[in-house]
């Protein structure tokens, strides 16, 4: 992350939708309430930290198509979610952290990785290889080309987004910490879409299945944190950024 002081850290939260998902939308937009009232321990963790959090409705209420029947996104809902998830940098934050509120995201981010990567295997994540197996068998046959088109295929207004910031920290020289699968999902397709789109990126922790080893190798990250938790709406980042700001004290007082 460079040797630079810590001063404007900001989180970043997606929050979208999925149509096969029970209560999916109210589920997101009460994580959105919350975090807008900053009273969850994702608000009180940042505060401890000297971190503001920023977070951003994708249109809850649309949810994307599903994956296993048809295109999640069109090539042009995909770029223009791409081209909203680059206004994570608007404040000019000095280390950008990126998560997401979105219920399944998971789900989507393994079959993302898994098509992207052309890897096989079931990714041991209760009740989701079954839409995995169909979502992938049906966006193989599409013949997507570049990460763009499978993003398209299997992924979700949050990982758009998600990607769109990494890619828009990276030419602003911005560090990125990721915490959760879509998250890592996201830094997979940037890493396809240019090798050097993820130097800049640290990743929080990661699960322990097959899409998400498979992401870490491809990719060259290393969890900072060994916790196999998965989705924690940003504490994992905002974790690290404590370790970071430790690290910092700690030389200055050296």
């Amino acid at each position: 992350m460079g040797d630079a002081a810590i001063r404007r850290p900001i989180l970043v939260l997606f929050a979208a939708t999925y149509p096969d998902v029970p209560n999916g939308a109210a589920a997101s937009r009460q994580s959105l309430e919350q975090l807008a009232q900053g009273a969850g321990p994702t608000n009180r963790l940042a505060r401890k930290l000297g971190a503001g959090v920023e977070a951003f409705d994708l249109a809850i209420d649309r949810p994307v198509r599903d994956a296993a029947h048809a295109p999640a996104m069109t090539l042009r809902e995909t770029a223009a979610t791409l081209a909203f998830g680059m206004e994570a940098i608007a404040k000019t934050p000095d280390v950008l952290m990126l998560s997401d509120l979105t219920i399944a995201s998971e789900r989507a981010a393994a079959a993302l990785i898994l098509g992207l990567s052309g890897a096989d295997g079931r990714t041991n994540v209760p009740g989701t290889d079954d839409w995995i197996e169909r979502a992938l068998t049906r966006a193989r046959a599409a013949s997507p080309e570049t990460p763009i088109d499978w993003l398209s295929e299997l992924g979700g207004r949050e990982i758009a987004a998600l990607v769109g910031a990494i890619i828009a920290a990276r030419a602003s020289g911005t560090p990125v910490i990721i915490d959760g699968p879509a998250a890592l999902a996201a830094a997979l397709v940037a890493h396809g879409i240019d090798p050097r789109a993820a130097e800049h990126v640290l990743c929080a922790s990661a699960n322990d299945d097959v899409a998400s080893r498979t992401a870490l190798l491809q990719t060259g990250l290393t969890p900072v944190l060994q916790d196999k938790t998965g989705r924690s709406h940003g504490v994992l980042g905002l974790g690290v950024l404590g370790l970071l700001q430790t690290i910092e004290d700690s030389s200055n007082q050296a």
